[in-house]
C-alpha cells in the first residue's frame, strides 16, 4: 500500500542527533576576541554590542559560522575572477590602518592598483575594493536602496579605509549574490564629513569601554529580532 503522507526528513532521529555535535563541536573552536575594535564593527546601530563585539567571546550557532565562510569563499571567488579580467590588486601588507594607538584597526578586502578599460564608468585608480555576499532578498534591496539605507555599518567601513588608507577615490563595493551568484557591482565616493563622523565615534567607544562604561542598547527589549540575531543577547539582557 502506497504511503501517501510527506515526510519531513528534517525530524529524523540522525538529523537532530547530527547537528546537536556539530553545534557543540562549534561552540568549543568560538574564536576569541580581538585585543583592537575593528573597523567592520563601529557603524553597528547598537553600542553595546559593538563593546561586547570588541571585548567578548560570541556565542555564534555552527549554521552562522558557515555564512561567514560562506562570505569568505565569495570574496575569494570575486576577486579571482576580477583579476582574470584585468584589475591588478595591491600586495596583502597594503591593506592594513592602525589607529587610536592601535586599539582601532581594520583591514580592507583589497585596493585594486589598475584595471582594464571600462566604456561608460569613470574609474579612478587606486580605490579600496571591499565585498559582500548576501541573499537574493538582501542583494535586491542593496541593488534597489543603495549600500547606505540597507548596511550603514558596511557604508561606515568603507568610510574608515578610505580615511584612514588616504585613498579617497571613489570604492569599489562587490556584492554577491549567494543564491544565484549574480554580482552588483557600484562606487562608494568619499565623504569626509562622514568619515570624522564614524572616527569620532570609533574613539568615543574605544574611551568608554576603556574606562569601564557600558554603553547603551541600540534597542527597547530582548524581543527585539535585532536583539534576537544578536550574539551577546543572553549577555546582555540577563
Amino acid at each position: 500500500m502506497l504511503n501517501l503522507n510527506r515526510a519531513s526528513l528534517s525530524l529524523e532521529p540522525i538529523n537532530g542527533a547530527i547537528n546537536d555535535v556539530i553545534e557543540r563541536a562549534a561552540a568549543t573552536a568560538a574564536e576569541l576576541p580581538r585585543p583592537y575594535l575593528g573597523a567592520s564593527i563601529v557603524g553597528h546601530e547598537c553600542l553595546r554590542r559593538i563593546q561586547y563585539d570588541w571585548w567578548c567571546k560570541p556565542v555564534l550557532p555552527a549554521r552562522t559560522r558557515e555564512i561567514f565562510d560562506r562570505g569568505h569563499y565569495f570574496e575569494e571567488r570575486a576577486r579571482r575572477l576580477l583579476a582574470a579580467a584585468g584589475f591588478r590588486f595591491a600586495p596583502p601588507e597594503a591593506l592594513a590602518f592602525s589607529a587610536a594607538d592601535g586599539a582601532l584597526r581594520g583591514h580592507a578586502d583589497g585596493i585594486i592598483i589598475h584595471g582594464p578599460d571600462l566604456p561608460g564608468a569613470y574609474v579612478i585608480y587606486p580605490l579600496i575594493w571591499e565585498h559582500k555576499a548576501v541573499n537574493a532578498k538582501t542583494w535586491r534591496a542593496v541593488e534597489r536602496d543603495g549600500l547606505e539605507k540597507t548596511f550603514p555599518q558596511y557604508a561606515a567601513q568603507v568610510a574608515l579605509y578610505q580615511a584612514y588608507l588616504d585613498i579617497t577615490t571613489p570604492a569599489l563595493f562587490t556584492v554577491t549574490n549567494a543564491d544565484t551568484c549574480e554580482w552588483l557591482h557600484f562606487l562608494v565616493p568619499f565623504d569626509a564629513e562622514r568619515a570624522q563622523l564614524w572616527s569620532d565615534r570609533a574613539v568615543n567607544i574605544i574611551e568608554a569601554t576603556r574606562a569601564g562604561e557600558l554603553l547603551p542598547r541600540g534597542f527597547d527589549g530582548p524581543e527585539d529580532w535585532r536583539c534576537r540575531m544578536c550574539p551577546h543577547r543572553e549577555r546582555c539582557w540577563r
